[in-house]
């Protein structure tokens, strides 16, 4: 089963924010463990794929992403923005497009492990 979703990247073209633009990209979602922690997926989004770990710890949630060498801790599932700003701290290769999809995907894996 493959799930697909939206998320949208903003493009700044200058710096007034009049200047922007924002794109509906769309990304999939390939769930391969969501009966019991730690979860498990295959996030697609433009020409990456992230094979992604998340789950419950004693202080929140954690994300590991095994062939990027990266883990971060996670808000909840639902908390787009504070969980694109953990993904992009942690690893600055991911940028903020790939944090964004992640995130976005995070968000829709909510309602599978909910």
């Amino acid at each position: 089963m493959t799930l697909t979703y939206q998320y949208p990247v903003v493009y700044f073209y200058g710096d007034d924010e009049e200047d922007s633009e924002i794109v509906q990209k769309e990304g999939r979602i390939e769930p391969l463990k969501t009966d019991k922690e730690p979860y498990e997926a295959i996030v697609s989004a433009e020409e990456y794929s992230f094979h992604i770990l998340f789950g419950s710890q004693i202080g929140g949630m954690f994300l590991c992403i095994p062939g990027w060498h990266m883990g971060c801790e996670l808000s909840h599932l639902n908390d787009i923005f504070w969980n694109r700003e953990s993904i992009s701290r942690s690893d600055e290769s991911f940028g903020y497009e790939n944090a964004t999809a992640i995130a976005y995907a995070l968000k829709e894996l909510n309602e599978l492990v909910g």
